[in-house]
């Protein structure tokens, strides 16, 4: 199947006034076919929502390239931004700085449309919105077209944010932690949305995550990221059930589980995760894991297969 994004050797790194350099997104590679679910997890810092909006051009790369059907994001935006803008959309954190205050839920909803000539006319683009509404949840879907952000509750201003994005039927979803500012009682009910409309559609998914427990749920792949690289990845079940990476088999280790009866052995993680400054020339996990060892200071370990499209990198994967 032919991938829907590829990604290779992707960096993003900042340089500061002292000359330092924040690698923030360092080297990543991987690819997305249609109609599956990547999931992205690590801990705050580690450089995933830095990601995602590369993959969407609101930030632009370093170096790498990302190709998007076969054809470099540069190239595309050069000649039809429009499309690519409609094609790829990005659903934020925090619903509540998504949006215009002064804008009601009709002119979020119809802009979009209006911008990428959906519909013939106002009506049209009315009914439009209030049919996504109505099957998103949002009813009477007419009782809430002329309220404001303010006036929604933040599980009811992220389905209109989901709903604004899938009004335009992308090809591709970029999902930044989009339940994590939300009550738990409305987190399943954003999730299964999420998953039903991309199914419908066909559309692929990065879902960016430090949830495990949710990833795992929502992805048919992992990638665990940290101080911008990816240090693991493969079938969800694979990085889940067999982790190779010691940060993966930490994180794992301490993601909570609903059978009272898990005795799981929890591994420590020393210290707290460096900022992404100036890093290497080592591994820079080292510093923190259980694992390291000499080598592990002197240069960073390579990305090798260690089970079937299951990759990880660290010097210790077989012993």
């Amino acid at each position: 199947m032919a991938s829907l994004i590829t990604v290779k050797d992707l960096r993003k790194w900042y340089v500061q006034k002292k000359k330092q350099t924040i690698k923030a997104v360092d080297g990543v590679s991987f690819s997305l076919e249609r109609g599956n679910i990547l999931g992205i997890i690590g801990e705050s810092g580690c450089g995933k929502s830095t990601l995602g909006k590369l993959l969407v051009a609101l930030e632009s790369p370093t170096e790498g390239i990302i190709e998007f059907e076969g054809k470099s994001i540069e190239y595309i935006l050069r000649n039809k931004d429009l499309k690519f803008r409609r094609d790829c959309q990005m659903i934020f954190q925090n619903p509540f700085d998504t949006f215009d205050p002064r804008d009601n839920v009709k002119r979020i909803l119809t802009t979009a449309l209006k911008i990428h000539g959906i519909g013939n006319s106002e009506e049209e683009r009315i009914n439009i919105c209030i049919a996504a509404m109505e099957k998103a949840g949002i009813r009477p879907a007419k009782d809430y077209l002329s309220r404001y952000p303010h006036e929604l509750s933040g599980g009811q201003l992220q389905r209109i944010s989901i709903i604004r994005s899938m009004l335009l039927n992308p090809k591709i979803i970029i999902a930044d932690e989009p339940v994590s500012m939300l009550d738990v009682s409305v987190r399943a009910d954003i999730i299964n949305l999420l998953l039903q409309l991309t199914e419908e559609r066909g559309a692929g998914m990065i879902f960016i995550s430090h949830d495990i427990a949710t990833t795992r749920y929502i992805s048919h792949r992992i990638a665990v990221m940290y101080l911008g690289k990816i240090v693991e990845i493969g079938q969800t079940d694979d990085v889940i059930h067999n982790p190779r990476h010691p940060y993966t088999k930490a994180l794992i280790s301490n993601c909570g589980s609903i059978n009272p009866f898990d005795n799981k052995d929890l591994i420590r993680i020393k210290g707290e995760p460096p900022t992404p400054v100036d890093t290497g020339p080592g591994c820079y996990f080292a510093p923190r894991c259980y694992k390291a060892g000499e080598k592990c200071n002197k240069s960073y370990p390579i990305m090798e297969e260690v089970g079937d499209n299951h990759y990880a990198s660290c010097f210790y994967l077989f012993n």
